[in-house]
């Protein structure tokens, strides 16, 4: 084996090992618990087994979901619910986030005829590490939002290296009908083979994707989003363009994780700004490779998504453009920037780049490991939460269920949770602080903070009960390691939403897990009183 191969296969070796920590955390973490758009499924579901005509069936799966036509998410939910009896969330979650795995192969293929797939090494340490926690453990977001990426790099990959546009038409497709930002692939697609001279192919790609726009947004209503107003909407574009375009570095500071991100995000800005017009460069001399055409479209689609992100959530608290949903496209938009850099270099500087973004790849693993791991046990206890006060009390089931509850801990236990006598319940002292909207919750003096990971309060009245996961707060350490017992402040504060909640008078104990199963019950001598309270109007759904 020749030298250059053996260091291709090193680097292979190598990054299979955050692939391998990432799906053993999928497969850790993972819950069967519907979290928020996944009730859509539930709903779908719902329609097409009541669906009396075909037509009823297309307009189940075709209807609109808030901005989006999930079509993908509703064949291959209806798939898992056909086959094997029953909704799974979590086999939604591993066939979203294995979309991941075809985007890395997609990406190392285009790479591979003109550089050494040695320097794909750093990119799934981008790709496989929690800063993706939310769509990672999110069934229908993980559907959407990764299997997009995945078949617009498709699409391109196709435009760019073959000659028919066959499988093309089928990924733009098949993009479209996962996700609105998916038919930005018919417009780049179009103006990339305009750009290599394909003028016959152009003219039948613009005429299919002008067919697709229309049919898509046929019958389609824009969705109304709880957005404040903006006062200055040019510089608060800007703000969100490179909030959304640096978060990639947001665990690196955790003490100044904006600025980092702000200035990540004008770096990477400006690097996208100087590949854009060094492409369109060589696009004008029609000296494009099929690489360069790749990465153009690439970037073009990553562009279009910042754009459509920062102007159609604009007036969201600033968090929403540096959240785990959107982490996808600062990875891209990173994973684009790399690539290109190792195109425009002599061979020294090309190794020395990649062994740079190695060790930066590294850091952002071990980073958002540190920074995001309480991000998931949150997500975690509020899904075991979620799932406790809507099943119990349990109430007689008429028809067999769509999703089978998850195993919880809880379940051997609800009896005594919810009637149990707590007279021999030890005490637990809290503090409380009542207002209008929420009651707050205090807890501290405990030896570790780590205990608040597994404890929730019980909030117990007359008629229902309801489990509340304890907030913490994590070290503001850069690359801390979750197991520390310095990982969590030793003070939880937790704030009950009156809104959430039935009207009464609730009992407020304490329930924490052990690591022998069991749980430990304490009575905390507290009580909260929930007020009737006018209903506040949703916003419209159209799921």
């Amino acid at each position: 084996m020749s030298l250059k191969k053996s260091i291709a296969f090193v680097a292979l070796l190598v990054g299979l090992v955050p692939i391998f920590w990432y799906f053993s955390l999928l497969h850790t973490y993972a819950l069967n618990i519907p979290k928020w758009d996944d009730h859509g499924l539930r709903a779908f579901i719902e329609r097409v087994e009541s669906a009396e005509t075909l037509g009823q069936v297309f307009q189940a799966f075709w209807r609109q979901h808030n901005e989006h036509r999930i079509v993908y998410d509703r064949i291959i939910s209806f798939l898992d619910y056909t086959l094997t009896g029953k909704l799974n969330f979590v086999h939604l979650m591993w066939v979203g986030n294995a979309s991941l795995l075809l985007l890395l192969v997609v990406w190392g293929k285009a790479l591979q005829p003109y550089r050494s797939l040695a320097y794909l090494l750093p990119l799934p340490f981008l790709l496989f590490n929690l800063s993706q926690w939310e769509n990672m453990y999110w069934g229908m977001a993980a559907l959407q939002n990764f299997s997009v990426v995945a078949w617009v790099a498709c699409g391109l990959y196709a435009l760019s290296y073959h000659r028919t546009l066959g499988w093309a038409i089928g990924w733009g497709i098949l993009a479209g009908i996962t996700s609105t930002n998916g038919l930005l692939l018919w417009p780049i697609g179009a103006v990339l083979l305009f750009l290599r001279s394909s003028r016959k192919k152009a003219w039948l790609w613009t005429g299919l994707g002008i067919l697709f726009w229309i049919l898509y947004f046929l019958h389609y209503n824009k969705t109304e989003q709880p957005t404040q107003p903006v006062t200055n909407k040019v510089l608060t574009f800007i703000r969100s363009v490179l909030l959304f375009s640096g978060s990639v570095a947001e665990p690196l500071w955790p003490r100044k994780s904006t600025l980092v991100v702000l200035a990540t995000g004008a770096l990477l800005v400006l690097a996208a700004l100087g590949m854009t017009t060094q492409l369109s460069w060589k696009a004008w001399r029609l000296k494009l490779t099929s690489l360069d055409t790749f990465l153009l479209g690439m970037l073009a689609f990553v562009g279009g998504t910042t754009v459509m992100v920062a102007i159609g959530r604009m007036g969201f608290d600033e968090a929403t453009f540096m959240t785990s949903r959107y982490k996808i496209y600062t990875i891209l938009l990173t994973m684009l920037v790399y690539t290109w850099l190792l195109m425009q270099v002599s061979t020294t500087v090309r190794k020395a780049i990649g062994v740079t973004a190695s060790v930066l790849g590294v850091a952002i693993l071990l980073g958002c490991y540190s920074y995001f791991y309480d991000d998931t046990l949150r997500l975690r206890n509020q899904l075991l939460s979620m799932q406790f006060n809507w099943t119990y009390p349990r109430v007689p089931v008429k028809e067999p269920l769509i999703n089978d509850p998850a195993p919880a801990w809880y379940d051997a236990y609800a009896d005594d949770m919810i009637k149990g006598e707590f007279a021999r319940w030890k005490p637990y002292p809290i503090s409380l602080q009542p207002s209008a909207a929420y009651t707050l919750l205090t807890s501290e003096g405990v030896p570790t903070g780590k205990d608040f990971l597994d404890s929730y309060y019980l909030l117990r009245s007359l008629k229902k009960s309801y489990l509340v996961p304890f907030g913490f707060t994590t070290t503001t350490q850069p690359f801390a390691s979750p197991t520390r017992e310095q990982y969590v402040q030793p003070v939880s504060q937790t704030a009950v939403s009156h809104a959430e909640y039935e009207p009464g008078l609730y009992l407020v104990f304490v329930i924490r897990q052990t690591a022998t199963g069991s749980p430990r019950f304490y009575q905390t001598g507290r009580s909260i009183h929930i007020q009737p309270r006018p209903q506040t109007p949703a916003l419209p759904q159209n799921w």
